[in-house]
């Protein structure tokens, strides 16, 4: 019973990670951006940032840096899957 449950939890948080992922990225980028040399920043909102991230990159641009987000993210989502 606690072998399926752990399971359970790790696949939940793995898929937590991997829902979570492109959304973290785009606010990181948001976060991180600066203005040119003409004080213009390069987006404009949460929309704009995933559409120019989707053209330069791709999809899987989105995913860049999973292996430490599923390490940080992915324990949360057990321990709290367990213990709710």
């Amino acid at each position: 019973m606690s072998s399926d449950l752990s399971r359970a939890s790790s696949v939940s948080g793995f898929f937590a990670a991997a829902c979570s992922l492109p959304f973290d990225y785009v606010k990181t980028q948001i976060q991180k951006m600066q203005p040119d040399a003409a004080g213009k920043y390069p987006y404009t909102g949460s929309m704009d940032c995933a559409m120019k991230t989707l053209k330069a990159g791709g999809p899987f641009k989105f995913y860049t840096g999973f292996p430490v987000y599923c390490v940080r993210i992915a324990p949360h989502v057990m321990v709290h899957s367990l213990f709710y």
